[in-house]
């Protein structure tokens, strides 16, 4: 059996699993790379709905939510191609 180091995070993440994740994983290894893209784009929009204003004006909220649809698209974009 091979051992590995793994960081503390990673190590709780892996005790998480369970054997069909594992297999799942090992199956189709490309999940990893894309679930990556869409947590870093869902760190952004969370990133930019805490920074709209609580008094912003209409312009700015519509300005704001622009982005932050333009950042969902262009991720979930990068994962299905």
């Amino acid at each position: 059996m091979k051992t590995i180091k793994v960081s503390r995070s990673h190590y709780h993440v892996i005790q998480a699993l369970t054997r069909r994740d594992i297999a799942t994983l090992r199956k189709y290894p490309k999940i990893l790379a894309e679930s990556k893209q869409l947590l870093r784009a869902c760190k952004n929009v969370i990133k930019n709905i805490e920074d709209i204003p609580d008094h912003a004006n209409r312009r700015k909220r519509q300005t704001a939510y622009k982005r932050i649809i333009g950042i969902c698209r262009k991720a979930i974009d990068h994962v299905e191609n």
